[in-house]
């Protein structure tokens, strides 16, 4: 079995609001940490490291429920 497997992650970067996908090594279950453990990820939009879930990609400090800005007519 390949043991170099990956998967891309998609996240949302918080300084630029930029959608940015990452690889990340996807480890056979019985290695890999708890469900809410993170992964430092260097973010190709600001260049920072931002923490992101091993299994859900969403990033350490993240609202489950993000307001979307509506313009409003006048």
């Amino acid at each position: 079995m390949n043991q170099d497997m990956q998967r891309q992650i998609l996240f949302r970067c918080p300084r630029t609001g930029m959608n940015v996908q990452h690889r990340i090594d996807d480890e056979p279950p019985e290695s890999s940490g708890p469900a809410d453990s993170y992964v430092a990820v260097r973010c190709p939009a600001c260049m920072s490291l931002h923490f992101a879930n091993s299994t859900t990609g969403k990033l350490l400090g993240e609202r489950t429920a993000q307001p979307v800005s509506m313009p409003r007519s006048a």
